[in-house]
């Protein structure tokens, strides 16, 4: 069975995380970093930390609270963009099989007598 390797486990969170800071930031910028967001304040922008979005649902009037879910999905999706990722690298990586598994070329049905 092939596997992830550690290096390529901590990428893949690296990225996600950065990913959801990204989402959280532009959430902050839609509603022009208010104070009751938190953050770490410099001069008129403020700095979260990834995913605090989460936090400020009950905060927005319900009419903006959409706004909460969509960043949600969009933190979703790019987790699952990062899985399907690793599948298709997974598949790519695999060792060749032999026997049944793998069709033969001319250079092995030369090797293996049969003509």
């Amino acid at each position: 069975m092939t596997r992830l390797s550690r290096v390529a486990v901590a990428y893949g969170l690296a990225v996600w995380l950065l990913t959801v800071q990204a989402v959280t930031e532009l959430v902050g910028w839609l509603f022009a970093w208010p104070a009751v967001f938190g953050g770490l304040r410099i001069g008129t922008v403020a700095l979260y930390w990834p995913g605090q979005f989460l936090t400020w649902s009950a905060l927005l009037a319900p009419g903006h609270r959409w706004i909460v879910t969509v960043a949600i999905l969009v933190c979703i999706a790019g987790a699952l963009a990062l899985a399907v990722r690793a599948g298709i690298v997974l598949r790519g990586h695999q060792d060749p099989r032999f026997g049944a598994g793998r069709w033969a070329g001319d250079a092995d049905v030369r090797r293996s007598g049969l003509l």
